[in-house]
């Protein structure tokens, strides 16, 4: 009999998790040619999540927890629930039934098929509002471009992937986690399931709470630990503009020296000179992120520390 276990992370979900467990059961009840799991990873909740989690493992061995020392990434709880996983195939999920607990019906039919993993594309997010997609939108469109569509337009992390795939997956061990962009990167054969995304089940979205700022900065670093395409748009550019200063001083030498320097040009002198500037700063920029992302590399701590078990 082949096993299956569902991975997901809970921040502050104890309104949620009840419903969850409850239409996960009912999905494998539908598949009993399945043995499934559940792990749940509580990334250091607040409420009574870990408590739910606890007695929820002691009715049901189905069912393991792991507490997180405090709130890690949601990308860094994944990380832990498969570095813990051990079946044929893996569905990693958000617990607050935005992903809907049925369309993993569909990944195992795709799975069936022959296909490495599953992925689902949302086609509509009903309450996430306009600035957000519109940046989703911005990051989706220089992701695709500057990783040569290496990572897939609205691929949510809900998904099913197999033992090749997340075995190979969890041998990434970069400390800044974008698991959608590595999980691309393996290669593996991919199905796609498009769904919409639905409203939350109960509680508030934890998304919709992180600061704009902070959205931006997570994004550019996921862009950029997949591709070092910005660093060679700055040494073109760079050469692009020395040849151009280079082109322009000729000609300008040459009309100065037939007519004479005339004294206007005051306002294009200052124009050249503020957006040289700004090329500069915005080139030591994207550097600095990438200083950055290798600053947190070399200090190579571990990307999650456990708290808790139910298991043990």
């Amino acid at each position: 009999m082949q096993t299956i276990q569902v991975i997901t992370s809970a921040l502050n979900e104890e309104e949620c998790l009840p419903e969850f467990y409850a239409r996960i059961k009912s999905v494998f009840e539908r598949h009993p040619q399945y043995a499934w799991s559940l792990l749940v990873c509580d990334n250091g909740s607040t409420d009574n999540t870990w408590s739910f989690i606890h007695r929820l493992s002691q009715d049901d061995p189905r069912v393991r927890g792991i507490r997180m020392s405090r709130t890690f990434s949601l990308d860094a709880a994944f990380t832990m629930g498969l570095d813990e996983s051990d079946t044929d195939a893996v569905v990693l999920m958000a617990s607050d039934l935005q992903d809907e607990p049925e369309v993993i019906e569909q990944f195992i039919e795709l799975w069936e098929q022959g296909f490495d993993q599953v992925v689902a594309r949302v086609r509509k997010k009903n309450e996430v509002p306009p600035v957000r997609r519109l940046l989703s939108k911005v990051f989706y469109l220089l992701a695709n471009r500057l990783t040569q569509n290496m990572i897939p337009r609205n691929v949510s992390d809900f998904r099913l992937m197999s033992r090749n795939t997340y075995f190979a997956v969890r041998g990434l061990r970069e400390r800044h986690r974008f698991l959608r962009g590595l999980i691309a990167w393996t290669g593996f054969k991919t199905g796609v399931v498009e769904i919409d995304r639905p409203h939350r089940y109960a509680g508030d979205s934890k998304y919709e709470k992180v600061k704009l700022w902070k959205v931006t900065i997570w994004a550019s670093s996921a862009i950029l630990s997949h591709t070092t395409i910005p660093l060679s748009i700055i040494a073109v550019s760079g050469l692009v503009l020395s040849m151009t200063s280079l082109v322009s001083t000729l000609i300008l030498a040459v009309f100065w020296f037939l007519y004479g320097v005339p004294f206007a040009g005051y306002g294009t002198i200052v124009g050249l000179i503020s957006m040289s500037l700004s090329l500069i700063l915005l080139s030591l920029g994207v550097i600095a992120q990438y200083i950055g992302l290798i600053y947190e590399e070399v200090k190579a701590r571990p990307i999650y520390v456990k708290a808790e078990d139910t298991k043990f």
